[in-house]
């Protein structure tokens, strides 16, 4: 069984870790994660859920609440993938928003994710310019509550 649990900073490195060992981001896409790692501070100011089975991570989000609200991580473990641990996390952050008082979030997305993000309701509103660590274009999606 799957649950989900709300991040605390002791969590740091094996988000890194989850993150850092992702396949989605290899090749092409490892250069944005280069040199990333969750931070414990990063842990305590945004809002970070971890879902687990057992003792084993299974994947995580955070939400960031500076300026416009927007779902700035979320990885799922490689060997869960496709199983609805994603889709799982995806409608706990959507809870989370609206127990907030949220009325929309916005995803810059992995380019690879965008179907993930239209199927559970977002929308694609624009585009992200490549960056020096980021060098392609990355979908700008909008999510209402």
């Amino acid at each position: 069984m799957i649950t989900i649990r709300p991040a605390v900073p002791d969590d740091a490195e094996a988000l890194t870790d989850l993150m850092q060992g992702s396949a989605a981001y290899s090749g092409n896409y490892a250069s944005i994660l280069d040199g990333y790692a969750v931070t414990p501070s990063q842990i305590e100011k945004d809002v970070f859920h971890i879902a687990e089975r057992g003792d084993t991570l299974c994947g995580f989000y955070s939400l960031t609440l500076d300026g416009e609200p927007e779902l700035d991580l979320m990885f799922v473990a490689d060997g869960v993938q496709g199983s609805g641990v994603g889709s799982m996390l995806f409608r706990h952050m959507m809870a989370e928003a609206r127990w907030r008082g949220i009325a929309s979030i916005k995803i810059v997305s992995h380019p690879p994710s965008v179907g993930f993000y239209e199927a559970m309701g977002a929308v694609v509103v624009g585009t992200k310019p490549p960056t020096m660590k980021a060098t392609w274009s990355r979908p700008i999606l909008s999510l209402a509550i």
